[in-house]
């Protein structure tokens, strides 16, 4: 699916317009048009056919497609997710607690479905959230869905202001980092390669050139 979107896409490219071409930097019907697409409802794209588009594309078309940052999965906290104290049965679908584990160290390698969980920051065809921002949760309504009871329903937000990426944490309950400091009140400026943490999750965020190149890096 996503190579068939992206053939089409190269294809387009080709007949593009100047009046397009004014479009898609505006934020038209652009690559992250095109991508959004085939997002899947959790937002997610398959790392399979990144791969593959990687291997057989030149950098700049891939660029070209994939626009935006990505958040790519690289490792998962190692703890305990316990109830918040005085919980009733009836509140068990709240945020819990996520621990991490002292003993056993801060951290073990990505899950296989970690691994492939890669998070374009674009925003899926019919958005619930405002536009300049893209929201990370539990729950839907999010752009990023991650279903896990130690993310909060809303846990952090990236806001896009003239091409350049900001982080702040929304009140979760569990937190979120960058580069293994938890965020404070303020949000933080995103540069390529930053580790950001939500809860026991760790997501590496990185441009589309980057992205192009840890592929190519994978598939050897």
């Amino acid at each position: 699916m996503l190579g068939r979107t992206f053939a089409r896409f190269k294809k387009q490219k080709k007949n593009d317009t100047p009046a397009a071409a004014s479009a898609n930097k505006k934020g038209g019907s652009g690559s992250s048009g095109q991508l959004a697409k085939i997002l899947s409802a959790s937002g997610r794209v398959s790392l399979a056919s990144l791969r593959k588009m990687a291997r057989e594309d030149e950098a700049n078309a891939f660029v070209a497609f994939v626009r935006r940052p990505v958040l790519v999965g690289s490792a998962v906290k190692v703890g305990i997710i316990s109830s918040q104290s005085g919980m009733a049965s009836d509140e068990l679908n709240s945020t819990q607690i996520f621990e991490p584990s002292k003993s056993m160290g801060s951290s073990i390698s990505a899950s296989e479905s970690l691994k492939h969980a890669v998070y374009p920051l674009v925003k899926g065809e019919y958005p619930a959230t405002p536009r300049g921002s893209f929201y990370i949760g539990r729950i839907n309504g999010n752009d990023m869905i991650m279903p896990d009871y130690a993310i909060s329903k809303r846990h952090a937000i990236i806001d896009i202001e003239d091409g350049t990426y900001y982080l702040r944490d929304a009140g979760s309950t569990n937190g979120t980092k960058i580069n293994g400091t938890r965020l404070g009140k303020k949000r933080v400026k995103l540069r390529d390669k930053d580790v950001i943490g939500f809860a026991r999750y760790e997501f590496t965020f990185l441009y589309p050139k980057s992205l192009y190149k840890m592929l190519h890096e994978v598939t050897g």
